[in-house]
């Protein structure tokens, strides 16, 4: 472990819990800086990897930030380590360190390429079409047969066919998987994790995720031919449109890295809401390009689009109206701000 592993981990807030996964959740301390409420359901986690990575997520606010070996200290993570209270002069003196190891990282010019462990899926899990079969026919349970004819009815609500992805599902009852429908993660053709989506009502969390920091879902699926790729929030949004998802709304460092490497045109269809404004302001920094395709009002993103205007016309529409110009992004924003 190094230094500016040990010094987040040694000030992290108490009351800490450890996912089998090895997040490890707190109460965030970034929501009352960002415009949101204290958080009290320990929605921040923090992963620290074997090779000296860190990186925090807040699953209240979006907040995201992350440092990697071998690279300056970013303005996120020091913000972090604020949030935390790691004093400025000690957060100086570990950049400065950070500056050291970036420096002793240089005669590796090569970049190193990301990589994301297996991960295992719940219980009896399958593809959705596995269940449809025994659906049709008849072969569930009363209990399973209403729970895949409630995620039928969920994908149809959506505009979604239940081919449009590797859909699956799981009856195991930890964290409610037997209501959500499972969208699994792959990484170079393994499952390096999974979203699962409630799709009835019920009082648990809208998503459980547990994936590696710093993933991206859908690169597998990107077409090699485009000149573009079409960076969304959520991984519905890209699978409508076959895109890429940052699974929220904020990038950190290596996700940035992954879709760089693309090399490719980068354009970013945000959210239309607060979140999405964070978005906009990451593409700027970032060079991308940043789409304000004019759809009404309560369309609130990429797949309820889809869902009202159909895959071709919501491509052409993003496509329309992307702009590279940090000027023109200025504008715009406002105009539709």
């Amino acid at each position: 472990m190094n230094l500016i592993q040990s010094t987040i981990l040694t000030s992290l807030p108490a009351g800490q819990k450890k996912t089998p996964s090895g997040w490890i959740s707190f109460n965030a301390p970034c929501c009352v800086h960002n415009g949101e409420t204290a958080d009290k359901k320990k929605r921040g986690g923090i992963m620290n990897s074997a090779d000296g990575t860190v990186s925090y997520h807040c699953f209240n606010c979006g907040f995201k930030a992350s440092y990697i070996i071998g690279r300056k200290l970013t303005y996120k993570m020091r913000q972090f380590m604020s949030y935390i209270g790691i004093p400025e002069d000690t957060i100086r003196k570990l950049a400065i360190e950070a500056l050291r190891e970036e420096e002793g990282d240089k005669k590796f010019e090569k970049k190193k390429f990301v990589n994301f462990n297996k991960k295992t899926l719940p219980k009896n899990t399958h593809k959705l079409d596995v269940w449809l079969e025994k659906y049709v026919a008849n072969d569930l349970t009363e209990p399973q047969w209403k729970k895949i004819d409630g995620l039928l009815k969920y994908l149809e609500s959506r505009g979604i066919g239940p081919d449009w992805y590797d859909f699956m599902y799981s009856p195991d009852k930890t964290w409610d998987v037997n209501q959500r429908l499972l969208i699994p993660f792959y990484w170079k053709g393994d499952v390096v994790g999974f979203t699962g989506r409630i799709f009835e009502e019920s009082k648990a969390v809208k998503y459980y995720t547990d994936v590696w920091p710093g993933y991206v879902f859908n690169m597998d699926a990107q077409d090699w031919t485009r000149k573009f790729v079409i960076v969304t929030e959520g991984p519905f949004d890209a699978i409508t449109i076959s895109g890429v998802s940052i699974l929220g709304s904020e990038i950190n460092d290596i996700q940035r890295e992954l879709i760089d490497s693309l090399n490719r045109q980068v354009i970013v269809v945000p959210d239309r809401d607060a979140p999405g404004e964070k978005l906009i302001s990451q593409a700027k920094e970032f060079g991308w390009s940043v789409a304000f395709p004019e759809w009404e009002d309560d369309v609130k993103d990429v797949a309820d689009a889809v869902s009202r205007y159909g895959r071709l016309f919501v491509l052409q529409s993003i496509l329309k109206t992307t702009e590279s110009s940090k000027l023109k992004i200025d504008l715009k924003r406002k105009m539709y701000g």
